[in-house]
């Protein structure tokens, strides 16, 4: 098989013709089953027949077709709704490599004489088709022809095989279809023998029943044996006195036994057209039976079908739900980290402004606080001697950090009593 999964397509599908002739006498055509677009990807170009190619052959030939019966044991192939709407469609479930049973056989001659019922005033055409368009369609064509329009086994495959384009493959369809004709001609002898049985009794004989009425007197028929016949012709001695009342007699008496075997023969018709009647009666009902069967296992493989696509439709809606409901979590879910996660980034930002906020505080009371401890030096810091400007190496090693670190620092005990020494000198010299 081409291809994996759902588009695969079948084995040796491409080694047979897509489409085949119209069989002639008949409006059967058949065909190897159509594949959907999605089989395209394993396919060429030239290799390729969808339902659409098939209707667009069936035209270019001057044809229309009017039914399509798919005898495949699946749905992946195409589906009803790539076919037109007014082309009917009917699917028949036939296993492969084996000869369909009644059941199969009695509805595809069904849905084909209703089919034929309907549609007598048009020519259309009947596509049957299954894989590959040979053995189940063969079998089922080849047993409709002999079963219901009597044409011989051969002929029949003959004239299949011809019409397609290739041979049926399969010996047990062949075999089986060829058994038909010893069939039918059995039960054309039966159908013979029992025309001329009674019921529960055996079968009747004219001469011997006209022997039992006149016991007395001889046949008048004429017997089968030619020997019999001269000795019966010779006069018999009684019959010399009175021949006149003898010629009367057996002339009466060969009237009565030709009107009894008239009367015998009506009454044989009578039966056999009573046995034909009651036949085509039981026929008849039959057929009708048949038909009500099918229509009840149309309606049962419709109302299955129906069952599957709302089956199908709740589990997809199902899907969609489950799908929608994990979405939103998944989008609840995002939501909710992410506000986590701008919350965590805010509280951070706001915890190092804070931290700042109070590390600048304390920096400046510290500040304040040495500041507020220090006291400044009257005279300024150029002109006092006891404030000495930094020199450039220290300033290169330790350079200031900020310009309050350069204020003169509070004077020892030994500098107030020199600073008051020379104020005191400087009162006196003034």
């Amino acid at each position: 098989m081409v291809g994996r999964g759902a588009s695969r397509v079948p084995e040796r599908w491409t080694d047979y013709i897509p489409l085949g002739c119209r069989m002639p006498g008949t409006r059967f055509i058949a065909f190897k089953v159509p594949l959907k677009k999605s089989f395209d990807q394993n396919l060429l170009p030239e290799e390729r027949f969808s339902p659409h190619d098939l209707i667009r052959k069936v035209e270019e030939r001057k044809e229309e077709l009017g039914l399509i019966i798919d005898l495949t044991y699946t749905t992946r192939y195409y589906g009803r709704e790539e076919l037109p709407p007014t082309l009917r469609y009917s699917k028949i479930l036939t296993m492969g490599h084996e000869i369909p049973n009644r059941k199969t056989i009695l509805r595809f001659k069904y849905v084909v004489k209703r089919f034929l019922t309907h549609n007598k005033d048009n020519d259309k055409l009947i596509g049957v088709h299954c894989t590959h368009g040979l053995n189940r369609t063969g079998y089922l064509v080849c047993r409709y022809l002999i079963d219901v329009e009597g044409m011989e086994p051969n002929a029949a495959i003959e004239l299949f095989n011809k019409s397609r384009g290739h041979p049926i493959e399969r010996t047990n369809y062949i075999q089986d279809l060829q058994k038909r004709a010893m069939k039918n001609s059995c039960e054309l002898k039966n159908l013979g023998s029992d025309v001329f049985r009674k019921k529960g009794s055996a079968p009747a004989k004219p001469q011997k029943q006209l022997v039992k009425h006149h016991p007395s007197q001889a046949p008048l028929a004429v017997p089968r044996n030619p020997s019999s016949a001269k000795k019966k012709r010779r006069p018999d001695p009684m019959a010399q006195g009175q021949p006149q009342e003898l010629g009367h007699r057996h002339g009466a008496l060969g009237q009565r036994q030709l009107e009894q075997k008239k009367l015998e023969q009506k009454q044989l018709k009578k039966l056999e057209q009573k046995k034909l009647e009651q036949r085509q009666v039981k026929k008849l009902e039959q057929g009708q039976l048949e038909q009500r069967q099918f229509e009840k296992l149309e309606q049962r493989q419709q109302q299955q079908l129906e069952q599957k696509k709302l089956e199908r439709r709740q589990q997809k809606k199902l899907e969609r739900k489950q799908q929608k409901k994990l979405e939103q979590k998944q989008q609840k879910k995002l939501k909710h980290l992410e506000q986590n996660h701008v919350e965590q980034r805010q509280n951070h930002v706001e915890q190092r402004q804070l931290e700042k906020r109070n590390h600048l505080e304390q920096k400046q009371q510290r500040q304040q606080n040495d500041l507020e401890q220090r006291q400044p030096c009257s005279l300024a810091p150029r002109n006092c001697w006891l404030s000495p400007a930094p020199k450039k190496k220290h300033k290169e090693l330790f350079p200031p950090q900020s310009p309050q670190a350069w204020l003169p620092q509070e004077p020892s005990l030994a500098r107030k009593h020199r600073r008051r020494k020379h104020e005191l000198t400087e009162q006196e010299m003034s």
